[in-house]
Parts: structure tokens; sequence; C-alpha cells
């Protein structure tokens, strides 16, 4: 079985259906749902099914004239895409410095939603037993050093909810076992200006991290340093120092 067969059992076609629909209005600024159905030869009743669904997630709104055409969101979508491709444009040169000059595998993340951070590039160590995150790997912000970083810097009304929302269940012993911990770690961040994953959530495995923040203060995202526990206590201090001089010169590059 080639590639594309074996993708082929993956697929969706009710979702590949409901991209089709939103292509149309690329080529088209409005149209029916019998307009849909002719252009796709699909019935006008599925059409009218997709047109409402996509209506009901925010991607298009029916007219006075009943109508469809794109929303806001599409619009919105595409500058959140543009904005982290920028940003991780403008972000990889430093953060493979980092790992040039350390050994260990360097990262950046943000917040992709009110509890999850996610990791949207890398630099991988070159020394033996190297970190190596999946780009796209999501987690809860409490439980990496990336997550604290961003969260330290947050506004109060975000870290409130944050604190609703979380679940703090242990991964290992290490973990930040509720609310209040977490805060008083917050506190603690933004004292010493850097945040760490002191094997909070796998053992043998620690992260220093520190918010890249914009001329406001707001945390635009965050990198880090990370690898096997032994090596990076032993050499916590340059990699914080070197962790701190690069946020400080991406920060001017903005």
């Amino acid at each position: 079985m080639n590639n594309s067969e074996n993708s082929n059992r993956y697929i969706l076609h009710s979702v590949k259906t409901a991209f089709s629909v939103l292509d149309l209005f690329f080529s088209h600024e409005e149209l029916t749902s019998a307009e849909v159905a002719r252009c796709l030869d699909i019935n006008r009743s599925t059409a009218f099914r997709f047109l409402v669904t996509l209506e009901e997630s925010g991607y298009i709104v029916k007219t006075p004239d009943s109508k469809y055409r794109l929303s806001i969101k599409v619009s919105t979508l595409g500058q959140v895409a543009h904005n982290r491709m920028e940003l991780i444009s403008t972000v990889h040169p430093y953060i493979l410095k980092v790992s040039e000059e350390t050994g260990e595998s360097s990262h950046l993340s943000i917040m992709d939603n009110s509890t999850h951070v996610t990791f949207i590039d890398k630099a991988v160590g070159t020394l033996w037993l190297k970190m190596d995150i999946t780009l796209g790997y999501t987690q809860l912000a409490h439980l990496t050093g990336t997550g604290k970083a961003i969260l330290a810097y947050e506004n109060d009304q975000f870290i409130n909810q944050y604190l609703k929302e979380a679940n703090f269940e242990q991964v290992t012993s290490n973990s930040i076992k509720d609310a209040k911990e977490l805060l008083n770690v917050l506190d603690q961040i933004r004292k010493q200006g850097y945040s760490c994953d002191n094997e909070e959530t796998e053992l043998g495995l620690t992260c220093y991290a520190v918010p890249i923040l914009t001329h406001s203060g707001h945390p635009l995202a965050a990198i880090s340093s990370s690898g096997p526990t032994t090596r990076m206590v032993a050499n916590k201090e340059k990699h914080i120092s070197l962790l701190q001089k690069t946020a400080e010169a991406i920060q001017k590059s903005f």
C-alpha cells in the first residue's frame, strides 16, 4: 500500500466536503445553498446542512437575502497563522544559537488557549540523551517551564481563569499540586525572571525557560532549554543567563 492509499484510510469525507464548501468562498463573495450544491455536485439539502454547520461554527454568516459569505473569523484565523509564522521565522535563529551553545534542545512555545501551551518550534540538541518534542505538542501550562514563564506575566483575569479550568492532577511527584502552589510559583518566577520544570512532566528531565514580552510587558511566547536533569542542574546559571540575554535580543527585534 502506497502513502496516498494509506492516508486515504483516515480521511473524514464529511470534513473534506466542509472544507470544499469553504474553498468556494475564495472565488465567490456570496453563495446560496443551491449554488453550493451545484458547484460541488451534491444535493441541496446536504449543501444546506454544511452551510448551517459552518455558520454555527462561526466561519460563515448568512445575509438578509439568504446567501452566505465568509465571516471575520476566517480572516482572524489567517492573521493568527501569519503571526505565528512570523514569530517562528524571527525566533528560530535565536533558539538555534542557544542549542548550539549549550548542546541541549531549545524550544519556542505559546499559549494556544486558556490552559495549554503549544510547542511551535525547536532546535534539537547535539548531546547524548537529548530532548526532542514533536512540534504541535500541547501540555497544561503549569506542567512546563515555558507555560509557567508565560503564565507568570499574564494578567490577573487570565490567571484566575486558568486556575478555574486547569486540572492539577499529579503527573510526577514534583508536579504542582493546586492553585495555591501555582500562585506562589508564579510570584517566584516574576521575582527571579525565569521558570523551571523540575521533573514535573517527566522524571529525569529539567527545563529552564524565560518569557518573550511585548513592549507593554505582555507575554508573547517563551523560549526554553531542556535536557537530562544532571546536566541541566550542573549548568543552570549558564542556561538561565543565555536564555535571558536571548529573550532580550528577540524583544529588541520586534
